[in-house]
């Protein structure tokens, strides 16, 4: 698999693994890194992540967000001599529950670095910039995220 193949997996894993509710596997994406929304403090580690943000997502009776991330745009930069990359991207969330008809929910640009260890790529660091968020009300048990 080349590094650019490796770095799109981990950004199509990103989605999946909030998707599907398997907040296992999103927080070992993170083992290594930090995940921040702009004007945030980051946030280190599989704990803190789970804490932080993976622990205020609803979770429906099928065991999903009932959500999906659409990732578009992207923009992969890659120095394989040092190891290291970055990408840009567009993130909109769909959701659709059985209450709530399918829609946006959030339209965000998301900043990711990436870095080779023991020969294979990872996340080092994700910033999300969320020029536009909908009704998030049936996706966080927090609704306080707002626009800055």
């Amino acid at each position: 698999m080349t590094a650019r193949d490796e770095i799109m997996s981990l950004l199509n894993q990103y989605s999946y693994t909030v998707d599907t509710g398997d907040f296992a596997g999103f927080t070992a994406l993170f083992a290594h890194a930090e995940w921040s929304v702009e004007g945030t403090e980051p946030i280190r580690g599989p704990e803190a992540i789970m804490d932080g943000i993976l622990s205020k997502i609803i979770l429906y009776e099928d065991g999903t967000p009932r959500t999906r991330h659409c990732t578009t745009n992207i923009e992969v930069t890659i120095d394989e001599v040092a190891g290291t990359s970055s990408s840009q991207r567009y993130v909109t969330v769909l959701q659709a529950t059985d209450d709530f008809p399918l829609q946006p929910i959030f339209c965000g640009h998301y900043f990711d670095e990436f870095e080779r260890a023991d020969g294979r790529w990872r996340f080092k660091k994700t910033l999300v910039r969320r020029p536009f968020i909908g009704d998030m009300s049936r996706h966080l048990k927090n609704t306080d995220f707002v626009q800055p």
